[in-house]
């Protein structure tokens, strides 16, 4: 079978799709991923069809016709989704789709791009969700942007075979909408076996408590990031912070004993032996740090990371900070007061109950049989 995997041409998208992809690819299929050309170096092996535009392209075109914030203005998320991506991407999409002649589309959720290939090809789709369950009210503004824009193409969207969803039951809320029956995938940290990373070694420190400090891939904000680790220097703890490209830190005054900067490295590695996660409170970091039972300590930044920090404090796996200079006395808490690991190994024991990629996998296509 050819499977294509679309995606909006985010890390937080498309990363957690991947060990469905590789799923497919141990099982013998034919796979390709449908996004953006920057998003090459993180799908190992698997062909990329470039089509779609980038984030900063997407977020540019939103500006200059809109006006608005697409990433805090209540239209942002269907001028930025629908309006821009498929208005830029629609034609690239349906010819390397076309030309790939795919038996099954999965697609992130929001890549209406992917969803648009599916309908006008006649071709199974499966929603990936990587986020949370959107709102209702979110939803329906999504998709009925959507159905306008494939309308004038003479297409009807096609409902999903399944939804994907990498979020244990225990962090889901009520008022949410579903495209599809709901299929369980277990959320892994991101990896990659082409990059290699040696933890830093901090030397005669190293029974100190060990802080990953990480904003995610689309919070860019030095001074929020400055702000957190000086307020962990109040501590006596060793500290990984992971801004995504460790030279667009370099100005901030390291202290090399305590503090090593990473850069971008897959989740996985960075997770190892850490003690306490701070972060963004971004969807991609919030479940990785749960999968593998490490408390977080959350500053939320936009988009739809106050929900996830919220979600994650009410099962008790995080506290929640409203300011960056809080970061130091909420860590010293978590340390000092089990509960909230707790809390995060309760949620780390229920993620591993969740369904493999390769059981979702066999799940979809016995769905299509």
């Amino acid at each position: 079978m050819r499977i294509l995997f679309s995606s909006t041409p985010a890390f937080g998208h498309l990363l957690p799709m991947l060990p469905l992809a590789a799923a497919a690819r141990r099982d013998g299929h034919e796979v390709a991923v449908l996004s953006h050309s920057s998003m090459t170096t993180s799908i190992a092996q698997m062909p990329l069809l470039p089509a779609g535009p980038s984030i900063p392209e997407t977020l540019q075109d939103v500006t200059r016709r809109t006006e608005t914030d697409a990433l805090h203005d209540t239209s942002g998320p269907v001028e930025f989704f629908v309006e821009s991506r498929i208005s830029l991407g629609a034609e690239a999409a349906l010819s390397a789709a076309t030309s790939f002649a795919p038996d099954l589309i999965v697609a992130d959720v929001v890549d209406y791009l992917g969803q648009l290939a599916a309908a006008s090809l006649n071709v199974p789709w499966v929603a990936h969700g990587a986020a949370l369950p959107l709102e209702s009210g979110m939803a329906d503004a999504l998709d009925g942007a959507a159905a306008a824009h494939f309308a004038r193409r003479g297409v009807t969207p096609v409902a999903p075979v399944a939804y994907i969803d990498p979020w244990p039951d225990s962090l889901l809320g009520e008022r949410y909408t579903l495209p599809g029956e709901r299929i369980a995938i277990r959320p892994e940290p991101h990896s990659d076996e082409n990059i290699t990373w040696s933890r830093p070694q901090f030397v005669g420190r190293e029974d100190r408590p060990l802080v990953l400090v990480t904003l995610g891939t689309v919070v860019d904000d030095n001074a929020t990031l400055a702000a957190i680790l000086d307020s962990l220097g109040t501590l006596d703890v060793n500290v990984v912070a992971a801004p995504h490209a460790a030279t667009d830190f370099e100005d901030y005054p390291v202290d090399s004993m305590r503090i090593h900067l990473a850069g971008f490295v897959p989740m996985k590695l960075l997770l190892e032996e850490v003690d306490v996660v701070v972060s963004s409170a971004g969807a991609g970091s919030v479940l990785s740090a749960l999968s593998a039972a490490r408390p977080m300590v959350l500053f939320p930044m936009g988009l739809d990371k106050p929900l996830n920090a919220a979600r994650a404090a009410e099962a008790g796996a995080a506290v929640v900070i409203d300011a960056a200079d809080q970061a130091g006395d909420a860590v010293a808490r978590v340390l000092a007061d089990h509960a909230v690991a707790d809390g995060a190994a309760t949620v780390a024991n229920e993620i591993a109950r969740m369904n493999s990629a390769d059981e979702v996998l066999r799940l979809v296509l016995k769905r299509l049989r």
